[in-house]
């Protein structure tokens, strides 16, 4: 045995012992000797230090961590931390006495001190139900996912109602236990399982402070019940569901200072709720959707002196406009935009000063300009460093026709300075921050016939916020998380006659909209979720004669759709899960001259659906699963310019025999090309 065993069994027998003394002296009873409180509080202090944890006494601000330390006449415990320390639940019945207590500090592994416990000890939480002058009941964090308190355990505490600090953290608590701490100044429920229902338990506690949910379950409805606790002054939500619609409930929160929003989906619409927080010190934004719009709004809360702004939406040259509005500000910030640092955005506005001056400008931060008699008439500032304050120099560009944007860092912010262009004819606004927010800032172009938004942060919700347009004919959306409640809004635009919505969210629910979109010549829906079901929506749109249905999950039933669609001139089906039933529908498509069947399950025997398309210039079929066999229903193709048989099983002489037999058609292929460690690539 070694030493360190035969301490550790020697501490164990004296604590052992102790306890016994002290349960004798709790149960001692008669009139001769009674036992005072203060030497209850002697026995357990005594047994607290010898368990490793510490004790604060009454008038004594020192922390006691030894028994030594005591001192010989009588005192009464004000604090007892046994945080570290190993004590079971039970043992809290030695403290039950106390009534006189302030603090109490928990270890959170007495209520479930191994990964694999199944512990249940809520109700010894009853042996504290006595301690009404309890101030301050901590848990502290734990190892492990969850603690196990609920609330019927806390049910034990309702009579201690002087609580101050309750720290719950990781606890198993919903709600309904925590009505009776109506004095309570600071609560922690962090990783709770606590929603909507339990947040009413809290609208009573007007003297709360400090707040702390996150990783919650709460949302915007929860937030309801914070409207009268006008004293907070830290509320965390990181984590949690709240969106812009719940930030109105803390716009009367004046008092507060700190507030973290980290990992929520709050936006610049939500930050214009917080304007009235003028005492607000410290906002984390980390991860959300605020960007430059919502930074101008911080700057006028003079008194902010820390914000994380990491992984939003702003950029920076926001966030070095934020920096110069609140120089006292602690700014995080994390740039991931493609321009050097130090790379400056140009000089400072030039707005009103001409025509000239804001070419030269143009050109001064690598852009480009074509003037038509004297007269600006399209500007290129794709790629530069301009910034959104900085679109304010085009102001009064009354004859501007086109403008390209893309690849900025503008946003919503920037938007609002287009209005005025109402001469544009094309804007490219792709692969910028912009979102529905900033949408509605281009309303009044009513001459607009080409506007490009991909790769941007549309949804859709302010797209009807464009049906005044009566030129658009082009909206580009590829790339941008289009929903099918976007799409909703999308289908009041119905002059449209080109539509990309390639990768976008769209599912069999949004293509429901599309039938309202019978304008419709050009549409792509490459990448897109939708399957036959979505297919037998484009039935309606006769007038289509560009189709991009590639990357699909539709199948050969749902083709049979598309026999409605007798105008088509192209119809691109790359790496769909189509074969050779599907090509009997695309053979009745006599007006096709391109069509794109790469990667897919085609076979010879298929191709003999292609031979009466006769206006075919174009058939691609890399990787498909053609011979020898298949050319020969392909000769009857006589306008065929490109045919694409790379990657496929045919041989040296099958080519031969098709270029004498097509002498005008270019034919892609590679003899390699067929081997099986090529194939598929």
């Amino acid at each position: 045995m070694t030493r360190n065993h035969l301490v550790s069994t020697e501490l164990n027998l004296r604590s052992f012992i102790l306890l016994g003394l002290i349960l004798v002296m709790l149960c001692q009873a008669g009139p001769a000797r009674p036992l005072d409180s203060e030497s209850t509080d002697r026995a357990v202090a005594e047994w607290v230090l010898r368990l490793g944890g510490s004790g604060i006494l009454e008038g004594d601000p020192r922390v006691f961590w030894n028994v030594t330390q005591l001192p010989p006449e009588n005192f009464r415990l004000q604090a007892i931390n046994l945080v570290g320390t190993l004590v079971e639940p039970s043992k809290l019945e030695l403290l039950s006495s106390l009534a006189h207590l302030k603090e109490l500090y928990l270890p959170a592994s007495m209520w479930n001190p191994n990964s694999g416990s199944k512990l249940d000890a809520n109700d010894e939480l009853r042996h504290l139900g006595g301690l009404t002058s309890l101030e301050k009941l901590h848990l502290s964090h734990h190892f492990l996912e969850v603690i196990r308190i609920e609330d019927k355990g806390l049910t034990h505490l309702a009579k201690l109602v002087n609580l101050q600090e309750l720290r719950l953290a990781l606890t198993k608590i919903k709600g309904p236990s925590l009505a009776p701490f109506k004095k309570l100044r600071c609560l922690d429920l962090t990783f709770t399982p606590i929603d909507d229902a339990g947040m009413q338990n809290l609208s009573d506690m007007t003297d709360l402070s400090k707040l702390y949910l996150g990783d919650t379950q709460v949302s915007d409805a929860g937030l309801q019940h914070l409207r009268h606790l006008r004293h907070l002054t830290e509320l965390d939500l990181h984590g949690t569901r709240v969106s812009d619609a719940g930030l109105a409930s803390l716009k009367d929160l004046t008092e507060l200072r700190k507030l973290n929003l980290l990992g929520t989906s709050v936006s610049d619409t939500g930050l214009e709720e917080l304007s009235g927080l003028i005492q607000l010190e410290e906002i984390n934004l980390y991860r959300t959707e605020v960007s430059n719009a919502g930074l101008q709004r911080l700057k006028q809360t003079n008194g902010l002196r820390a914000v994380d702004l990491r992984y939003t939406r702003a950029t920076r040259s926001g966030v070095e406009a934020l920096r110069t509005g609140l120089p006292n500000c602690r700014i995080t910030f994390l740039d991931v935009s493609s321009r050097q640092a130090g790379q400056p955005a140009g000089p400072e506005l030039i707005a009103g000063k001409g025509e000239e001056a804001i070419a030269r400008w143009v050109q001064s931060i690598g852009g480009k300009v074509i003037l038509e008699t004297g007269r600006i008439e399209a500007i290129s500032l794709a790629a530069s460093p301009v910034s959104d304050l900085q679109l304010k120099n085009l102001q009064g560009l009354t004859g501007l026709r086109k403008l390209e944007l893309q690849t900025t860092e503008i946003g919503d912010l920037g938007a609002q300075y287009l209005s005025e262009l109402t001469a544009l004819a094309e804007l490219d606004l792709s692969q910028t921050i912009i979102s529905d927010s900033g949408l509605k800032f281009l309303a009044p172009l009513k001459r607009l016939h080409k506007l490009k938004l991909n790769y941007t942060l549309v949804r859709g919700e302010s797209l009807e916020s464009l049906q005044e347009m009566q030129a658009l004919s082009e909206l580009h959306l590829a790339g941008a998380p289009i929903t099918d409640e976007g799409m909703k809004h999308l289908a009041a635009l119905k002059r449209l006659e080109w539509l990309s919505l390639s990768y976008s969210n769209l599912t069999d629910k949004g293509a429901s909209y599309l039938p309202s979109l019978a304008s419709l010549a050009r549409l792509d829906l490459t990448g897109v979720d939708i399957g036959d079901t979505g297919l037998s929506y484009l039935e309606g749109l006769g007038n289509l004669t560009q189709l991009s249905l590639s990357h699909g999950r539709f199948t050969d039933k749902g083709l049979k759709h598309l026999e409605a669609l007798p105008n088509l001139r192209q119809l691109d089906l790359v790496r769909t899960q189509i074969g050779d039933p599907g090509l009997a529908s695309i053979g009745k498509l006599r007006n096709l001259n391109k069509l794109n069947l790469d990667y897919t399950e085609v076979t010879d025997a298929g191709l003999a659906h292609l031979s009466s398309l006769d206006q075919l210039t174009e058939l691609r079929l890399d990787s498909a699963k053609v011979t020898d066999d298949g050319l020969e229903r392909l000769k009857s193709l006589t306008h065929l310019k490109l045919l694409n048989l790379y990657h496929t099983l045919i041989t040296d002489n099958g080519v031969a025999k098709l270029k004498a037999a097509l002498p005008d058609c270019q034919i892609i292929w590679d003899r390699d090309s067929s081997l099986p460690s090529r194939r598929g690539s």
